[in-house]
């Protein structure tokens, strides 16, 4: 796998990028394509194996994402906050649904912690629904990464780019 800097001299070391998908709890913006090639995004949940360079993420069966990953396994994802210091890891890989239900239940059983409290009744609903097939489990081979970090323009925060790029909080019902 190639890792590429974003823009020139913010990038992250790939030992970083890796740090960062495995230590970030933002979720995963997936890429996938329509039949008529527009794209479309979808955020899901997601874990990290650093060890093999592989996502993962759980959806339903029948939803678009994986409509269009069985007819198109190429995808994009990224994974970044939107809190300063504004950073990313992003990419371009190879989907497969994962057809092993307990290679499935292994992987699930990886995402949930990362945005669940222990012991919360979703988890085992979730896992529930993996076993029973009302959920599957798909594995992202990326093909590279691109990362960034603008906190390396301003590692102290005396130069001001922060107040330069904050904005207004939204309001109300969601």
């Amino acid at each position: 796998m190639k890792t590429f800097e974003g823009e020139k001299g913010i990038g992250m070391s790939e030992t970083d990028a890796r740090e960062y998908l495995t230590q970030s709890k933002s979720v995963l913006i997936l890429g996938t394509t329509n039949d008529d090639g527009s794209p479309v995004i979808h955020p899901v949940w997601y874990y990290f194996d650093s060890t093999n360079t592989k996502l993962y993420f759980f959806t339903e069966p029948g939803l678009k994402k994986t409509a269009n990953i069985r007819k198109r396994s190429q995808v994009y994802f990224d994974v970044d906050h939107d809190r300063w210091p504004y950073m990313g890891v992003k990419g371009k890989g190879k989907a497969r649904i994962i057809d092993d239900t307990d290679e499935a239940l292994s992987h699930g059983a990886k995402i949930l912690p990362r945005y669940l409290k222990e012991g919360a009744p979703m988890a085992s609903l979730v896992l529930d629904k993996i076993k029973a097939g009302g959920y599957v489990v798909i594995e992202i081979t990326p093909a590279y990464f691109t990362s960034w970090n603008y906190g390396k323009l301003d590692p102290h925060g005396d130069k001001g780019i922060r107040d330069a790029h904050t904005s207004v909080e939204p309001q109300g019902p969601y």
